[in-house]
């Protein structure tokens, strides 16, 4: 491949060898060089530099570039300039301007954007813009829509996101509080603080596990969501028989429903990936309730109680429940991606205390201490005396 490129004022006005603006070397030029060099496009004009390179001129173009003599006889010698002004009819196709190679990476330009910014790109995404296929953006146009788009609902862009995903980006909201966001949700301003809002992601969650039973079909399943109140997730949400059987196993408190709904997610991809066999595809229980992931076999319970384990230890050491004095004057709950529909009864607050799960207790009398402290547990089955 070439080392060297020639400005077209030197090579195309070259009338002998002493014009290259290189060393030239005494070696011979053997008449099989120049044979194959001929064969290839190109005329093989003088060794240059070393013992090991040659000049050759383009017969399309008649630039004139260095390479091995080595390829001359082993390869297809490739003209860096008919190259370039590929790339460049390229960029014109796109709609960019070409600016020249980048200097780090030979398969890489520099473009001029119709926003006047001057941008990076490989040569190879250019030419699938020119065909159609891609869109080239701007990533500083993106920044600052971003940072405007943020600010219309009170946030500030901090930056992309810390755990990396492409969708999201890192905004403090003007209260202080930070908080991962997708873009799209700031974009239509479907979002929430979970530090100061009023809807759902800033008030007390819980992660449950359900062990859902139907009779009729002796069939068995686990469940594992979140949700502010799980009694009233299975009773109005799911869609099941009125004949199913459902018990609420355990929940873990957990600060605030965005915390949940993170957490809930990270543990549903890690058994995903980790125990593709515990999870129930969806035909399976289809007719059954009206989700479509978040089921898991019942030989999965220990993995689910391990599960909860995990995030009950993390909850306990990296997160701050707030007090009920903090809720006591929190409004109602509002929509977006709440996972509760709207509700006419009194909300009964719960206890911020995370529940702690003991190996030796029975599960009646785990569940017998949030008996008076959440009322809509006794309506369930299997918990009532």
């Amino acid at each position: 491949m070439s080392k060297t490129i020639f400005s077209s004022q030197d090579t195309r006005t070259l009338h002998s060898v002493s014009d290259l603006p290189l060393v030239i070397h005494p070696g011979t030029l053997h008449p099989h060089w120049s044979d194959a060099a001929r064969a290839k496009g190109f005329d093989l004009i003088a060794r240059v530099r070393d013992r090991l390179h040659v000049a050759l001129r383009c017969q399309t173009c008649s630039g004139i570039h260095v390479a091995r003599h080595s390829v001359v006889m082993k390869a297809q010698p490739l003209c860096p300039h008919c190259i370039e002004t590929r790339w460049r009819a390229a960029a014109t196709a796109a709609g960019l301007t070409w600016l020249g190679r980048d200097p780090d990476h030979r398969h890489y330009g520099r473009y001029l954007l119709p926003c006047e910014h001057e941008v990076r790109r490989q040569v190879s995404f250019v030419e699938r813009v020119a065909a159609g296929t891609v869109s080239v953006r701007c990533e500083t146009c993106l920044v600052r829509r971003e940072k405007a788009e943020a600010l219309r609902f009170g946030w500030t862009r901090l930056g992309r996101d810390p755990q990396s995903k492409a969708s999201y980006r890192l905004y403090r909201h003007h209260c202080g509080h930070t908080q991962r966001i997708a873009v799209a949700n700031m974009r239509w301003g479907q979002c929430d603080c979970a530090g100061c809002g009023q809807s759902w992601t800033a008030k007390p969650s819980y992660i449950y596990l359900l062990d859902i039973r139907h009779p009729g079909t002796r069939r068995h399943y686990l469940k594992l969501g979140y949700s502010s109140h799980p009694a009233k997730r299975h009773k109005h949400q799911l869609g099941l028989p009125k004949d199913a059987d459902v018990e609420v196993l355990r929940v873990v408190a957990m600060p605030t429903g965005h915390d949940a709904c993170a957490r809930e997610k990270a543990a549903h991809a890690r058994l995903r990936r980790d125990h593709p066999e515990a999870v129930a595809p969806q035909p399976e229980y289809a007719d059954l309730m009206n989700v479509v992931s978040e089921i898991y076999r019942p030989q999965a319970l220990a993995i689910l109680h391990d599960t909860l384990d995990r995030i009950e230890r993390e909850v306990a050491t990296g997160a701050c429940i707030r007090t009920p004095n903090d809720l006591s004057e929190q409004g109602q709950i509002a929509g977006g991606n709440n996972p509760e529909t709207p509700h006419s009864h009194p909300v009964v607050r719960t206890p911020v205390e995370a529940v702690t799960r003991n190996p030796d207790a029975m599960l009646q009398d785990r569940f017998a201490a949030w008996r008076d402290r959440l009322p809509i547990l006794d309506r369930h089955w299997g918990l009532t005396g």
